[in-house]
């Protein structure tokens, strides 16, 4: 069976000597974990503070730690003394390093402090916050540096080379981190979080945590990376997609023929309409409440994109100008990838009740049955498809220029206005060959993996694959595959 972590790299940030517990919780979990220490712990500048605050160590009603490197430098220059009355330790792990001390587990609370003298053991820069409450609150705080955090550079160098999760444990990891590799890297990866404090950092440094630990220990750091990373269900994911098509699909029914359109962006056919928003909605309502933490890029709305291993690709109605028109010639689309690779992809057609899905490596189908394209050798002997963007008011000339060539060399062209159902139908073998110029993800990301599985082949014009998501679309050839190489040399020549 897959562990959760399996295929991923989580760089940890740790300093040495604390790091062993959380490399190995991450490997355990199946994961590659490297340590690449962005801190590393010195003496502070000068010792006076402590040494003055520990001649008269009897005087202090409660000692406060925050750390465990707090309390390790607090005991090799304290040495062995007598427990003072109560010690307050934050976090999980630095109450089990005082327990370790042989005291007795510290509290969290920190009640009834007027008039108190407390000593405060720490990192030589660190935040006043707490310091601030406590004076606030009447309290008498001496603040003592017990050791200075600086850069390491060795781990800092290695920490370029990120290129999954980076698991940030306390705040000065974050600052260090965002130094040396740069927030704009930083910003493409993933960020998993020890706590509110370097959270809190993260955001300061605006970078959005994907996970925080809950308690803030390494166990919990580990195990929240690995909810995150968890392999969803197969048919679970199936079953949403399809659920989500019909669902759109009965929103266009419902809206065909009652539809008022305006116009969005620049161009005179780019249209929007109610059902367009409603449909969408409708969409991400059902995927979001069963996988809420996955990411989204959808043709109506800002994308969300978190760093989450799914990612569905959402266009509520291809074929819009169609739909406003009630030209029954529209569709839903919608395709789901895991870790940037198509995984399912759905295209549902109201007007005709035709349902077009795949599933990588399990092939595609119409209504459950299975679709293959087709057998045609020769482009003399196909029928082919294409659509024009919305800039053919500027470059009719040019898009004309290239349907002329195939309509010279083909048996006809058709154009349905969707360029969902164009990969639909191509893949079912309706259609031969497809060509359009400057479409985006929604439009194709369910009919690439249709196509594909249907034994065809998806290029830009030059034969190549598409990169990046958001690069998906902008020249799109789809064939069955025995025309594609004499479709390219054409398209190359125009």
């Amino acid at each position: 069976m897959m562990r959760p972590l399996s295929g991923r790299t989580v760089f940890v940030t740790r300093p040495a000597g604390r790091e062993n517990p959380l490399l190995n919780r991450l490997r355990k979990l199946g994961g590659r974990a490297v340590h690449t220490p962005a801190i590393k712990f010195k003496a502070p500048a000068s010792w006076k503070k402590i040494d003055a605050a520990l001649k008269r160590f009897e005087s202090f009603d409660t000692v406060i730690f925050t750390s465990v490197t707090a309390v390790d430098a607090f005991m090799k220059r304290a040495g062995k003394r007598k427990r003072p009355r109560f010690v307050y330790a934050i976090g999980p792990a630095t109450q089990n390093a005082v327990a370790a001390l042989g005291w007795k587990k510290a509290s969290t609370r920190l009640d009834k402090i007027r008039g108190k003298n407390i000593l405060f053991p720490r990192a030589e820069a660190a935040r006043e916050d707490l310091p601030k409450a406590l004076r606030k609150n009447g309290a008498r705080v001496v603040v003592a540096p017990v050791y200075r955090t600086v850069g390491d550079a060795a781990g800092l160098s290695a920490l370029k080379k990120a290129d999954d999760w980076i698991a940030f444990t306390s705040a000065s990891t974050v600052q260090y981190a965002v130094r040396a590799v740069g927030k704009e890297k930083l910003s493409k990866l993933r960020a998993a979080s020890i706590g509110p404090i370097t959270s809190a950092a993260l955001r300061a440094a605006g970078l959005e945590p994907a996970v925080e630990a809950d308690p803030s220990t390494g166990a919990a750091l580990a195990s929240a990376i690995a909810a995150y990373c968890k392999t969803e269900s197969h048919a679970s994911l199936k079953a949403t997609l399809k659920k989500a098509l019909h669902a759109a699909g009965a929103i266009q029914r419902a809206a065909v023929n009652k539809v008022k359109a305006k116009r969005k962006g620049g161009w005179r056919a780019n249209l929007i309409t109610e059902a367009d928003l409603a449909a969408e909605q409708k969409i991400l309502d059902i995927i979001l409440a069963r996988f809420p933490r996955h990411d989204f890029v959808a043709e109506e709305r800002a994308p969300r994109l978190g760093g989450c291993d799914y990612t569905w690709v959402i266009d509520p109605i291809d074929g819009t100008t169609n739909f406003a028109h009630g030209y029954p010639a529209y569709c839903v689309s919608i395709g789901l990838l895991h870790r940037g690779v198509a995984l399912m992809g759905g295209i549902y057609d109201p007007s005709r009740d035709e349902l077009f899905f795949a599933q990588r490596g399990k092939g595609a189908t119409l209504n459950g049955k299975q679709i293959r394209v087709s057998n045609v050798r020769r482009l003399s002997e196909s029928l082919l498809i294409t659509g024009f963007a919305y800039d053919r008011y500027t470059k009719a000339d040019f898009y004309l220029r290239i349907v002329k060539t195939f309509l010279k060399r083909s048996h006809g062209i058709r154009r349905s206005g969707s360029a969902a159902l164009d990969l639909a139908w191509t893949a079912a073998g309706r259609i031969d060959g497809y060509w359009e110029f400057h479409l985006n993800p929604w439009d194709v990301a369910a009919g690439r993996l249709i196509m594909e599985e249907a034994g065809g082949r998806v290029t830009d014009f030059s034969g190549k694959e598409w990169g990046d998501l958001m690069g998906w679309g902008k020249q799109t050839l789809a064939t069955n595959g025995r025309i594609h190489n004499e479709m390219l040399r054409h398209l190359k020549k125009a």
